[in-house]
């Protein structure tokens, strides 16, 4: 409740003058009456934490009184969460000698004018107050942050094992042959670029997620190859020993014989580039995502069988 004071209560007459933090449009001092035990009369205290947006995650801006959320911008100004009402610089200010200074030459007047949801009522039309420095603002959006959640949503799939030579042993081992071109791809259903957006305050970003590459590590100590697509699945006309057209190969050396249980674990794994746009015009990139699955099979010696 607001109380307009035109007079200083009796008992306070021969108290020092409170220091009048808040004024009306026409230079009346408002009081904010106390509903706690430590008395009435206190005036509302204009923040010191500094003024204009400070970034965060989230901008909400949430009016306590009546439990609603608000926009966090008006034509009144900006929201101030600790004085629950729009803030806006009060145009043509008074002269310093005028009582809304309160004797001060620095900071400034500021108007504060409430949430009314739309309906006015007598009262709620705001007030003046002196602020050293412009009161908080609603919390800016980041909108890299907001990328960041927006990749959070997405579900990027594991690459498909597929390879050739591709048999399978008597003791039901799958396998492939010592200096053939081994060749490796995935699903091409799993190597699609995808997108998200996340939206929060009016802020807007979206993600960008892009496959760049897909790797090979094939388990024998030798360092990881790749090849810019999804690789291209083995045909019966591609001849049996024949490179991969798209380079999605690789010829092991020697046989997997003295590998646990004779076999290499192999990796596949499809490489992500991520880049995002915002409502903001701000653009960036996130670290790169490999996905990955792993098979296991044996490496062996090509048999030369040589009939008459």
């Amino acid at each position: 409740m607001l109380l307009v004071a035109a007079l200083a209560p009796a008992s306070d007459a021969w108290a020092a003058p409170a220091e009048c933090q808040q004024y009306t449009a026409h230079g009346i001092c408002v009081v904010t009456a106390a509903t706690n035990s430590q008395g009435g009369g206190t005036a509302n205290t204009p923040p010191t934490n500094g003024g204009g947006p400070t970034t965060t995650t989230t901008a909400v801006c949430t009016d306590t009184r009546l439990g609603v959320t608000v926009s966090c911008s008006s034509a009144a100004g900006w929201w101030s969460q600790a004085k629950q009402c729009y803030v806006s610089p009060l145009e043509n200010p008074p002269a310093f000698s005028s009582p809304m200074w309160g004797g001060r030459t620095d900071g400034a007047l500021y108007y504060c004018t409430p949430f009314t949801n739309g309906v006015s009522f007598p009262g709620t039309n705001g007030y003046t107050f002196w602020s050293a420095t412009p009161p908080a603002g609603p919390a800016a959006i980041d909108p890299a942050v907001l990328a960041q959640q927006a990749l959070n949503t997405v579900v990027l799939p594991s690459p498909s094992a597929g390879r050739y030579p591709s048999g399978t042993l008597t003791d039901g081992r799958p396998f492939t042959v010592v200096n053939a071109h081994t060749w490796f791809w995935t699903d091409a259903d799993a190597y699609r670029p995808t997108s998200a957006r996340a939206d929060a305050g009016g802020v807007w970003a979206e993600v960008t997620v892009t496959p760049t590459a897909l790797t090979f590590s094939p388990g024998d100590g030798a360092p990881a190859v790749s090849c810019s697509g999804p690789g291209t699945a083995w045909q019966p006309a591609a001849g049996v020993w024949s490179p991969s057209p798209n380079g999605c190969d690789y010829r092991y050396p020697r046989s997997s014989l003295g590998e646990p249980d004779g076999k290499v674990t192999a990796v596949y794994g499809i490489q992500w580039s991520i880049a995002w746009t915002s409502s903001t015009g701000a653009t960036g990139t996130l670290p790169q995502i490999t996905t990955t699955s792993t098979t296991q099979f044996a490496v062996v010696e090509a048999q030369t069988v040589v009939t008459r």
